[in-house]
């Protein structure tokens, strides 16, 4: 293995353990409803930034949080735009992208 290959393994290993402790707070209006979903392997900023976006282009969701200490995403919803079943699987697909295994 190349200097460069490991090089970039170890960069990626030591960002997917630096969590740091964040103070976002969800707003929920009238009528929306939250879900939240276990994330276990979103370890990094990059994770969170992927999964917290992928969520953006999805009809019916107003905001989403991933706390990366406790890998728990927060989704404010609005029930008649989209299912809880839906968001389960769009988070789902959403995850295989990130870097963090």
């Amino acid at each position: 293995m190349n200097k460069t290959a490991i090089i970039t393994i170890l960069l990626v290993i030591i960002s997917c353990n630096r969590i740091e402790k964040e103070e976002r707070v969800l707003r929920q209006e009238p009528g929306d409803e939250i879900f939240v979903i276990h994330v276990p392997k979103a370890g990094c900023k990059k994770c969170q930034k992927i999964i917290e976006e992928g969520l953006q282009n999805e009809n019916g969701v107003q905001q989403s949080i991933l706390d990366l200490s406790s890998k728990k995403l927060s989704v404010v919803y609005t029930p008649e735009k989209v299912t809880p079943k839906i968001l389960e699987t769009t988070v789902k697909k959403i995850a295989k992208k990130i870097p963090c295994k």
